[in-house]
């Protein structure tokens, strides 16, 4: 019809145009290759000119020209193929690349309609849990909390929530620092994260905000990060949410929020030394603080929560931490030695000297000339404490400071014996290892027993404050109860001695009676197992008196006074052993089987109860039973 005339009339008009074209484009395509051949000849007339001045045979020189033709040709042919291909695998990768991206387009509009509805609830659960759970504090922990555990005994810093939120397909949210949940390479969202913002570290000092911090953008260990993502499904496993009463205590007040440290020195780009620290009672072990930017950009990072706000005073002289008490932890050898295990003070110095003197049985006063001379010691460094000991105890701890000898505030915390129970932070309890050797003070030189701790340290527990390099304060704990439950077998590890506590006689009288239930159940276990065995062999032995018949498929084999029967009439007690083996019993290998596993696990109680220091079952009563069940073996071997 009229539409087949028209493209018709377009394909003649299209024709004509390119037939116009190609007319147009001859004359230029002719003149270019002529162009080119004479350009050739020229070029050809001259290379043989310079190749007959070498004076080469002529069969030699045409035979050359023949091969350099021939390899032109041959070589333009391959070129040919290869730009083809390459043109062919361009259309290809164009073709498929289209092919993908309308793939990739058709599924995500697929996915999106089929996961709003899914994501609309999981917004919804997300509103939920935000009214329930945002704005409430918490305290962070390394592990999961004991209920009994007191708040303030909780390591980590204080947090808020801030927010909860869950991924999605496009941008799958995972908890930095934790395994991601893999599907094959495809990386799946690790369900509805809660967000926490730190507001205070665990000493109760304000963390430094990400914005205030200029080396937030540097920090590759994630420990500066104010910001921390846990699951929903391990909140309750890393965080002790607090009640309103718990929160107000674990807050300090607001001038006492801020690591405030006095300094001395820095003029004249001099070096700057910390003096004292503010709030008081804060360990200077726990942070880093740093003036190499200079006191007007003082950093101090606490070595597990991150950065805390701070603020640097210059001080007028330097000085030692004279309101904050030394703790000494200590152990009467006997009246006349004292072995002091750990001292910690709160002295900024780099090195720090100590001696001791013991005046036990003189009458030298504790302000007298010999006590507060403060010579060098072996090496030549200046002494800067002096701790005194007279009848048993510590009676002064004095220090030096720009050459004056001043009194400081101590405490003296005496140590357990080696044997005792003792409590950790956590409120397991242990038994006390031999204590190692410290400071000894003494009249008389005595070399004590060095009793260096045999077990790896238990993680999460750290010194409490600044101590002499030579005194690590660690002593071996045998834990023998955690968590209200029984440790067997007991748990060794090492702790400092700041976190030991004598036990007293209300979880002493608990523990003693929980662990006699422990043995009697372990006795009861053991005594089962032998009257299981005693009951094995008197059934075995009975069956053996009348016949023991066992049978199978209708099938009779009697084994003692009776003959086998193909038919199931057994001898003498074995007859009717086959009838439908309705009163089937077990074989003699299973019976032996069944014995020997018994007597197995009878063992493994009875060395259980010997490293229990319990009593077990008499020597006489398994020597009975070991023959009992070697002599139903040799029977049931050899009938």
């Amino acid at each position: 019809g009229e539409d087949e005339d028209e493209d018709e009339e377009i394909h003649a008009v299209r024709g004509a145009a390119a037939a116009s074209s190609a007319s147009a484009l001859a004359p230029p395509l002719q003149r270019s290759a002529e162009v080119g051949e004479i350009a050739a000849s020229r070029l050809s007339a001259a290379q043989a000119a310079i190749t007959e001045a070498l004076g080469l045979p002529q069969e030699l020189l045409e035979c050359l020209a023949r091969w350099e033709r021939e390899q032109a040709a041959a070589e333009g042919q391959w070129r040919l193929k290869q730009s083809r291909m390459y043109l062919e695998f361009e259309e290809r990768k164009r073709r498929l690349q289209e092919q993908q991206m309308g793939q990739r387009k058709k599924l995500r509009e697929s996915c999106d309609a089929a996961l709003r509805p899914l994501y609309a609830d999981g917004a919804a659960v997300c509103s939920e849990l935000e009214r329930l759970l945002v704005g409430r504090l918490c305290r962070l922990c390394e592990h999961a909390p004991p209920a009994a555990v007191p708040q303030q005994m909780l390591p980590g810093p204080l947090a808020r929530v801030s927010a909860v939120s869950f991924g999605q397909f496009e941008s799958p949210l995972r908890a930095p620092g934790g395994p991601s949940r893999v599907l094959g390479a495809v990386p799946v969202s690790a369900g509805i994260l809660v967000t926490l913002s730190k507001i205070c570290d665990r000493n109760g000092i304000a963390m430094l905000p990400a914005s205030d911090d200029p080396l937030a953008g540097f920090s590759r260990s994630g420990r500066g990060a104010t910001e921390v993502k846990l699951p929903l499904r391990l909140l309750g496993a890393r965080v002790k949410l607090l009640t309103e009463a718990e929160a107000q205590a674990a807050q300090r007040p607001a001038d006492q929020r801020t690591f405030v440290v006095r300094y001395a020195g820095g003029e004249h780009g001099g070096p700057v030394e910390p003096v004292q620290i503010l709030p008081e009672g804060i360990s200077l072990a726990e942070y880093d603080i740093s003036f190499a930017a200079g006191a007007a950009a003082l950093r101090v990072e606490h070595r597990t929560d991150g950065p805390v706000r701070c603020r640097a005073e210059p001080a007028a002289q330097k000085q030692v931490f004279a309101s904050s008490p030394v703790e000494l932890y200590t152990q009467e050898v006997d009246p006349e030695t004292h072995n002091i295990v750990q001292v910690y003070f709160s002295d900024l110095r780099d090195q720090v000297a100590v001696d001791v003197l013991n005046l036990t049985g003189t009458d030298t006063a504790l302000d007298g000339p010999e006590t507060c001379s403060f010579e060098s010691d072996a090496t030549g460094t200046a002494l800067n404490y002096k701790i005194v000991v007279r009848d048993a105890a510590v009676a002064a701890v004095l220090y030096q400071e720009d050459g004056r000898v001043r009194p400081s505030p101590f405490v003296e915390h005496r140590l357990p014996a080696a044997g005792s129970f003792v409590t950790l932070p956590d409120g397991a309890l242990g038994r006390l290892g031999q204590l190692p050797r410290g400071l000894v003070v003494a009249r008389e030189p005595r070399d004590l027993p060095e009793h260096p701790p045999q077990w790896a340290p238990a993680p999460g527990l750290r010194p409490k404050g600044k101590h002499p390099a030579e005194l690590p304060g660690l002593v071996d704990v045998s834990i023998v109860q955690r968590g209200g439950a029984v440790v067997w077998p007991h748990h060794e590890c090492s702790v400092p001695v700041c976190a030991i506590t004598a036990a007293d006689s209300a979880r002493l009288r608990q523990w003693h009676a929980q662990w006699d239930a422990h043995l009697r159940a372990r006795s009861a276990e053991a005594e089962g197992l032998a009257v299981q065995i005693e009951e094995l062999l008197a059934r075995s032995k009975a069956a053996g008196g009348s016949g023991r018949g066992s049978s199978s498929n209708g099938g009779g084999a009697a084994v003692g006074n009776g003959s086998s029967g193909g038919n199931g009439e057994g001898g003498e007690g074995g007859e009717g052993g086959g009838e439908n083996g309705a009163e089937t019993r077990p074989s003699a290998k299973e019976v032996v089987s069944e014995l020997t596993e018994t007597y197995g696990r009878l063992e493994e109680a009875q060395r259980e109860l010997l490293e229990l220091q319990a009593e077990g079952l008499s020597e006489e009563r398994l020597a009975s039973l070991q023959r009992g069940i070697q002599r139903y073996a040799a029977l049931a071997r050899f009938g």
